[in-house]
């Protein structure tokens, strides 16, 4: 009787151990899973960072573009129109020459 009474003491504590170790896993399970949760909050923030400075980049790359593309607008119509008038200076000589008779 002494051997079956040890037996169901061993069983008992064999359980007890079992059920305190299930209880650490769903424990150490639960702060993984808290841990899990947490990090990828942090990345969808990350990520949505992301997308607003790449959002950002865009519009300063469309913006800077079309600045470049009115200077360069700018400087070729300005050069057109010097040498434009350069073009008038040089035929108003030419006359002023052959009225002068140069």
């Amino acid at each position: 009787m002494a051997r079956v009474d040890r037996l169901e003491a061993a069983f008992v504590h064999v359980t007890d151990l079992l059920v305190l170790q299930s209880e650490r896993m769903d424990v150490g399970f639960k702060s993984l899973r808290e841990e899990m949760q947490a990090v990828r909050g942090e990345m969808q923030g990350m990520r949505g960072e992301m997308l607003g400075v790449r959002d950002e980049t865009r519009v300063m790359r469309e913006t800077l573009a079309e600045r470049l593309d009115r200077l360069i607008s700018i400087t070729v119509k300005e050069r057109t129109t010097g040498i434009e008038r350069l073009a008038n200076i040089e035929d108003r000589l030419a006359k002023l020459e052959r009225h002068v008779g140069i």
